[in-house]
């Protein structure tokens, strides 16, 4: 690989930049590079990624196709054997996006309550497309879609059934190996529980994330309270804990948290706290994550390791 100071005329881009540029986050680029081939970046002398106008330009034609339904796997194929790929973007697609075709399947199988249907769809859009991109365009929005309809008839039982399934799906997806992993003994070790009633789907979403920038994410399903935690945070060496905290914490339980960050020496971060919130939760010495799980990954990951980007 050429180093970019041979190329003084050629603009390069850096991951942040293409991922803003492109809406591809950065470890869904990652695994494009490492798994598929797709994308092959210059690297710096630090090793940071750096990308082309025309890696951007495929990068987009990639998203294109998966947006029309073809898998991942298929669309490497198509650019290794040199087939002419779409123009992007495309603004007035011939026909609905296999993108639709799914989420109108799994919008009625979970509206019929049909646990078969929904199995066989998790099956299907787990053969062709990453996790993380079938989480973002088809599982998560369909969930969020639910939550935010529960006043409706049956509501709440459609979203009970539907997150009993997903978080049942990504529970196990998470427990699933890499034969591209470095070996658990090396990877930072991150705590991940819940200090609320609320499902586990977040921390899922998160800890599925975390484990592919190659961190060790153990997530403990269900609500644990602070004496329970100052347990768990004694009885292992962890490098960070990832509390999802809720929206009614009052100043006796951030305290509590704050002990626990201050007592184990590892940062703790929180999510599902009100926006409001955020200020006080720094005061209490908490790392505060938003509502983006992908930035939420790139921020423990950043602060955990020193990886080149």
């Amino acid at each position: 690989m050429s180093n970019p100071a041979s190329d003084p005329h050629m603009a390069y881009f850096p991951i942040r930049v293409v991922s803003s540029e492109t809406g591809v986050n950065a470890i869904t680029l990652r695994a494009w590079e490492r798994r598929y081939g797709l994308i092959t970046p210059k690297r710096t002398a630090k090793g940071h990624r750096l990308y082309t106008e025309q890696d951007i330009r495929l990068i987009r034609q990639v998203v294109t196709l998966l947006n029309r339904g073809i898998p991942i796997s298929q669309a490497q194929a198509m650019i290794s054997n040199g087939e002419e790929l779409p123009d992007a973007p495309v603004n007035t697609p011939a026909k609905p996006s296999q993108w639709q075709h799914y989420r109108e399947r799994l919008h009625k199988a979970v509206q019929d309550f049909d646990d078969q249907q929904v199995a066989e769809l998790f099956h299907e859009v787990g053969q062709f497309f990453p996790v993380d991109v079938a989480m973002r365009f088809l599982f998560i929005p369909l969930y969020h879609h639910l939550r935010d309809n529960v006043s409706q008839t049956l509501g709440m039982a459609r979203l009970r059934f539907y997150a009993a399934i997903l978080q049942s799906r990504l529970a196990t997806r998470l427990t699933e190996q890499y034969s591209d992993e470095q070996s658990s003994e090396e990877q930072p070790q991150v705590l991940i529980a819940n200090c609320t009633w609320e499902d586990d789907i977040q921390q899922l979403q998160l800890a599925i994330l975390l484990k592919q920038l190659g961190l060790r994410p153990l997530w403990f399903s269900g609500m644990l309270t602070p004496n329970q935690l100052a347990e768990l945070l004694q009885a292992k060496r962890w490098q960070a804990a990832l509390f999802h905290i809720g929206t009614d914490q009052n100043d006796m339980q951030l305290g509590q948290l704050q002990r626990l960050a201050r007592e184990g020496g590892l940062p703790v971060f929180v999510t599902g706290y009100n926006s409001n919130s955020q200020s006080n939760l720094l005061v209490h010495g908490l790392i505060t994550l938003g509502d983006d799980t992908h930035q939420a990954a790139l921020t423990i990951r950043d602060l955990l390791m020193s990886l080149p980007e």
